[in-house]
């Protein structure tokens, strides 16, 4: 933020100032009241705010609260809070009427021995409930009471009567500019002073906090670990009436000779006391302090459209961005959940809505629920991610809003429907289907779609077919691997053209005596499939067959890739055709006919002819499937293997956060 001049200055002190006096002038109920719709106002119009709110309750409840138990601690929130911004305006009157009118205080009775040991006494507490309440009652005593005040930028006068409001109960404002050597000193006075522990920043070190790693202040205990300071560990929270309830518990760091495990192990418990506390009464912690700012942990998560082809693909970037993390010393998890629309009607409207959605800048997550099904809206909620990753258009919408609500990075792979592109950390288009877009810093153009094939994956896979189906073993290596799959948008397989392909399929196994290791997909119509099992199944060179309408066997398209020395795939399926080319393993591509037995020009044909141009694969028509095998296997044509995996990190790095 740029610096106040004075005149921005004069105006936030005496708006302050006015806020305060219209604040003491107002019976309690009446001010409660006040900081209750104030509280609410905030909500509404502080959008950010109450994201980072929301984001911060699903870290700490995702797993534990339902969406609607959620968005019900942050609405409590809001009013809680804004109920102690009018408190805090109150403070000469609530001291010059004795806490006891607005707090109850359980365990103080501890504090008259440990301040009898002559070394003073840290009271540690964290952001939660009135904090500065806590200040009233330790002003209030007895004891000679000190806080660490930080200050707030180019706001000095509006700073300096927020210290006069928690001067008026008697407590002694420490700068932090000199905080150490002071706090020592008002120790050695045996005085109390406060700190919070729950701003270790870059400084403090990371503990779990709620699952997730929290930085933590280390000064209290290493004060306590060099000189015996006592420490009493604090919380406020608001109860019924008006009223607060104050709970002061005695905290013991033990050393062991090492300090720094002595005060992470510290530091760990003492998390754990105030997660505790925070579970009983968790509308009352300051939900909107970046709280897990300092973690290395980072969530991915795939949404799943049920396109076996789209997961992949997603799956992939979304384990290049985990091994990138990884590379930086974070530790990264990555989840996969399905969308589930109500109906194929609302999985349109949605991806029709963008256009219309961002003439108004509508990017809300929360109206999602009028399309996904409760079951698929509870399982996004309950997740945090800190990146959001999808394939094509049916689920970008869906990226898009999740990924805002979330203060996500979104990734989306293929052309994203209707949502601009603007939207998106990065957009990985394949060349075919990025030829009519605006190159932007958002798009990174590959050759084909992202895909798992690497070494370490063909080999696992090909290990697990093998368990699978023993028979393998028996197969010499070099088998001819045929990936089929069938009809998507724009695309009709017919069982004319498929038995042509069989029959060539057939004449190539015999020719070059080769055994085929087939699979179908689940899109494979169901008399194609029909008549793949009757030409296939008795065949004697079919050392594999697996009919995904049957079947459904998860490393088979990985695990023939891995036992084949030749690959057939239909061209329809741009995944299938990926894996093969990026697979190491010699690639021929049919392309699926019309009734007039051409291939219709459309992406699919596209995108077949630029490998093939570029020499990462062989396109043939059905009728020719076994000559071109044939001249693969003899060596007379040659395919160079296709890797787009570098380009896809370069990409991802400059995202990673």
């Amino acid at each position: 933020m740029g610096k106040m001049n004075s005149f921005q200055v004069s105006i936030a002190y005496w708006t302050l100032k006015s806020f305060i006096a219209f604040m003491q002038a107002l019976p309690s109920a009446a001010a409660l009241w006040v900081g209750r719709r104030m509280g609410d106002a905030a909500r509404v119009f502080n959008p950010k705010g109450r994201a980072k709110v929301l984001s911060n309750l699903r870290i700490a409840f995702g797993a534990t609260h339902s969406a609607d138990e959620i968005k019900r601690i942050e609405k409590d929130f809001f009013t809680s809070y804004g109920q102690n911004l009018v408190e805090v305006a109150r403070l000469p009157l609530i001291a010059r009427r004795g806490y006891k009118e607005t707090v109850d205080v359980v365990g103080h009775e501890c504090l008259g021995e440990i301040m009898s040991r002559g070394k003073g006494c840290i009271f540690l507490s964290m952001h939660s409930g009135n904090w500065e309440l806590s200040n009233v009652v330790g002003s209030m005593s007895g004891y000679p009471y000190n806080m660490v005040a930080n200050p707030l930028d180019n706001a000095d006068r509006a700073v300096d009567l927020l210290n006069a409001l928690r001067q008026s109960a008697g407590c002694r404002i420490i700068n932090p500019g000199i905080g150490g050597r002071e706090i020592i000193r008002c120790l050695k006075r045996n005085e109390i002073v406060t700190l919070v522990a729950d701003q270790g920043g870059s400084e403090g070190v990371v503990v779990p906090f709620f699952g997730k790693g929290s930085s933590m202040s280390t000064g209290a205990v290493r004060l306590a670990l060099k000189y015996g300071v006592p420490i009493l560990v604090v919380n406020i929270c608001r109860v019924k009436g008006g009223k607060h309830l104050l709970t002061v518990r005695p905290f013991n760091v033990v050393s062991m000779g090492n300090d720094e495990e002595d005060i992470k192990k510290a530091l760990t418990s003492m998390a754990g006391i105030y997660e505790e506390w925070i579970r009983k009464t968790p509308a009352e912690y300051l939900w909107l302090y970046k709280t897990w700012k300092c973690s290395m942990e980072r969530t991915v998560v795939v949404l799943d459209d049920g396109r076996t082809g789209h997961l992949r693909q997603s799956e992939s970037v979304a384990g290049a961005l985990v091994d990138e993390m990884t590379l930086r010393g974070m530790q990264a998890k990555s989840h996969t959940c399905r969308v589930e629309f109500r109906s194929p009607f609302h999985a349109k409207l949605l991806t029709l809505m963008p256009n219309l959605l961002t003439l108004f800048g509508v990017r809300g997550f929360e109206d999602l629920r009028s399309f996904l099904t409760e079951e698929s809206y509870a399982r996004l909620f309950a997740l945090k991610p800190d990146h959001v990753v999808s394939t094509g258009s049916l689920v970008s919408a869906v990226n898009d809003r999740y990924a805002a609500f979330s203060q996500a990075r979104s990734i989306v792979v293929m052309r994203p429907g209707n949502v601009p592109l603007a939207h998106f950390s990065c957009v990985v288009m394949p060349k075919h289907d990025a030829l009519k877009v605006e190159q932007t810093r958002q798009v990174v153009c590959v050759e084909a779609a992202p895909n798992l094939i690497n070494e370490d994956y063909l080999r696992r896979n090909a290990e697990a077919l093998r368990g699978r189906f023993p028979s393998l073993q028996q197969l010499k290596d070099g088998c001819i691997g045929v990936l089929i799959g069938g009809d998507t948008k724009g695309v009709v397989m017919s069982e004319r053209q498929m038995r042509t392909v069989v029959l060539q399929l057939k004449e190539m196994a015999v020719k070059e005596g080769k055994n085929l290791l087939v699979t179908t997909s689940r899109r494979t119509p169901i008399l194609v499939e029909k008549m793949i099992e009757e030409e296939l199944k008795s065949f004697d060179h079919t050392g594999l067959l697996i009919l995904a309408g049957k079947n459904n066997v998860p490393e088979a398209v990985g695990g023939i890739l891995g036992l084949s020395g030749l690959v057939v795939v239909s061209g329809e399926s741009v995944s299938m055709v990926s894996e093969a080319a990026s697979s190491g393993k010699p690639t021929l591509v049919f392309g699926i006919e019309g009734d007039d037995q051409t291939c219709a020009e459309n992406k699919y044909t596209r995108f077949v002819k630029g490998l093939a141009e570029a020499g990462f694969l062989v396109s043939s028509f059905s009728e020719d499937l076994a000559d071109n095998a044939g001249k693969i296997l003899r060596g007379d044509v040659k395919t160079r293997v296709l890797n787009d995996s570098e380009t896809i990190k370069q990409a991802l790095r400059k995202i990673v956060q």
